[in-house]
């Protein structure tokens, strides 16, 4: 019993020496066990995800643009089906090598495939693809289905290129399509999502580039570790844009574009009583699909770089003296003032003379038009007529009456078109850092000096005077989709005495059918139009440098011819204005007339 007792502790004593060193091992196994049950149970859900993220991809699927079309179903702009080679920098191992293949394979200049690679691979996500060389030819999509196998990353695939038909000749409405920039993702954020769809740059396509571009799809797709397709997993499908539907008639445009033969200026054409722009021109024009694909980047250049500026757009953006258009509403405003009546005389003859300044204002017609009357002075366009008018009224008077028809603001038709310019004397100390003088306002009274209007703005004046006072919201759009727009009546101006509408239109139809009138050149007694003629100083000067003048075409008067038409329910208000053309009468009025007839015979 007392052996058994003595041999315990010993054996106790091994157990703890053989626990001791075996600790160490124990530990670390049981690290093991716990770092497996972390990386299978704990983690594994994220190491899956990680492991599919290399075969599962999911691709945007971009939609088709909105078609446009003019107010008779004419189709203006189209999407043309096009092959484009996209690249996937995820599955592309050896860049250079694949390019120089692609060079090689294509004739394509090597310097000029890589800066496209590098330009349009920045800052992408390596599994999304890019687009490297658009719209591939037949002879080109050959050779690479051929040779695909041996390219990885890279596949064809297909997309749409915008197609303007009647290239310049819409150009102005339709404008044209482009690669989102910095700048359009700054203003919109939700177009980074878009980075590979062009989106609208100018006119119809910026403005209603939402509506025209739809909403994005996606494919869900398995693939191999080399970028091969295995099978796609599911798909949703895009909402493809709506299309369009404008009030331009391109039977009228066509007519009216042919009409300016090359010359710099604008033209207008709305219905006075919806509001609803039948012709937008702006001259000279550009073709819209150069730089909706950018196949040649020299033509783009000649656009950018011309001096005449076919990209700005005149007929919204130009800011044009009106010049004797503007009489209308001097006289109109010096009626509702009652500084005159519709028949006082004066006599015109040839210039104003302002109490205590020896510097005469003077009239366009040597000697002046004797003793006029409001009609007779309208008719006649006499200038001295309307230096009184304006001197009697003073611009505190003249500018917010104006105001009233549109000047100095947006017509509304478009988002970025340029509101001209009313003048006032806080405009004046603000801008030019100086007092008005009576001289600024008696050349406001003839549409010169300060005061400047865009095409759009002449065109709603005077649907205001067709109207008889209604301001309609001009308006390019009949419908989106399905959706007809409607018409918005914005005001009403409104005068004391309601015949001096009739009698402003009685002098208005007498400047064409009046043998003494500024435009009798382009009297038709079939259809009746009222009108004024224009004549804006590019350049003040005097009688004797005139003629030296005329030498530079840049610095010749503007011409500028305003109508509306057949007075007894007028179907149209044409504003046309040709830069350096000199005559309303002989080059503006013409076109307006033309515009008329057209729309009139032909509605």
């Amino acid at each position: 019993m007392s052996s058994f007792s003595q041999k315990k502790p010993r054996n106790i004593n091994e157990a703890s020496r053989v626990l001791f060193f075996l600790s160490p091992f124990i530990f670390l196994l049981i690290l093991a066990f716990i770092q497996v049950l972390n990386l299978t149970l704990i983690k594994g859900e994220n190491f899956r995800t990680k492991a599919d993220s290399n075969r599962i991809y999911q691709s945007k699927i971009y939609p088709k643009r909105g078609f446009i079309y003019d107010k008779n179903n004419i189709l203006l702009a189209e999407n043309i089906v096009q092959q484009d080679l996209k690249v996937t920098l995820q599955y592309v191992e050896e860049i250079d090598l694949i390019l120089s293949n692609i060079s090689k394979l294509l004739n394509i200049d090597f310097e000029q495939l890589e800066s496209n690679f590098y330009l349009r691979s920045s800052k992408k996500n390596p599994l999304e693809p890019f687009t490297l060389i658009k719209n591939l030819s037949e002879k080109q999509i050959a050779k690479l289905s051929v040779n695909l196998s041996n390219l990885p990353g890279l596949e064809i695939e297909t997309s749409f290129s915008r197609n303007v038909i009647h290239k310049e000749i819409s150009a102005s409405v339709i404008g044209y399509v482009g690669n989102i920039s910095k700048n359009d993702i700054s203003k919109n954020p939700k177009l980074k999502s878009f980075s590979n769809q062009q989106v609208g740059k100018t006119s119809i396509e910026r403005d209603f580039d939402p509506i025209l571009r739809g909403k994005l799809g996606y494919r869900i797709q398995e693939k191999d570790s080399k970028g091969n397709l295995i099978k796609t997993i599911s798909i949703s499908p895009p909402e493809n844009g709506k299309d369009l539907k404008l009030s331009i008639d391109i039977n009228l445009q066509k007519k009216l574009f042919e009409e300016f033969k090359g010359r710099k200026g604008a033209l207008v054409a709305i219905e006075p009583k919806t509001g609803l722009i039948r012709a937008l021109i702006s001259s000279p024009s550009y073709d819209p699909n150069i730089l909706n694909t950018i196949n040649n980047i020299d033509n783009v250049n000649k656009i950018f770089s011309d001096k005449n500026s076919p990209l700005f757009n005149r007929a919204i953006s130009g800011q044009y003296p009106p010049a004797s258009t503007l009489k209308p509403f001097v006289g109109l405003a010096a009626l509702e003032a009652k500084s005159i009546s519709w028949d006082t005389e004066i006599i015109d003859s040839g210039e104003y003379y302002v109490e205590g300044d020896d510097r005469p204002y003077k009239g366009w017609k040597d000697g002046g038009h004797g003793v006029v009357n409001m009609k007779k002075a309208i008719i006649e366009s006499s200038d001295v007529y309307f230096y009184s008018l304006a001197y009697d009224l003073t611009i505190g008077n003249l500018s917010p009456f104006l105001e009233k028809f549109g000047f100095g603001s947006p017509s509304g038709l478009t988002q970025n078109e340029s509101k001209g310019i009313l003048p006032s004397r806080k405009w004046k100390l603000g801008y030019i850092g100086d007092f008005w003088f009576k001289g600024d306002t008696i050349n406001m009274g003839i549409g010169q000096g300060y005061i400047t209007a865009t095409p759009i703005q002449i065109a709603v004046a005077y649907s205001v005077l067709a109207n008889k006072g209604e301001l309609v919201q001009p308006r390019i759009i009949e419908s989106i989709g399905k959706n007809q727009t409607l018409k918005i009546s914005k005001d009403f101006v409104t005068i004391e005495n309601e015949k001096n509408w009739e009698r402003i239109e009685s002098a208005l139809l007498g400047v064409v059918e009046a043998s003494n009138g500024t435009a009798q050149n382009i009297l038709n007694k079939k259809i009746r139009i009222a009108g004024k003629t224009g004549t804006a100083q590019v350049k003040s000067i005097n009688e004797e440098e005139y003629e030296l003048v005329r030498e530079n075409e840049a610095l010749r008067d503007h011409a500028l011819f305003v109508g509306y038409g057949p007075v007894e329910e007028p179907a149209l208000a044409v504003v046309a204005i040709i830069e350096n053309g000199e005559s309303g009468s002989a080059v503006a009025a013409p076109i307006v007339r033309s515009a008329i007839d057209f729309y009139t015979e032909n509605q």
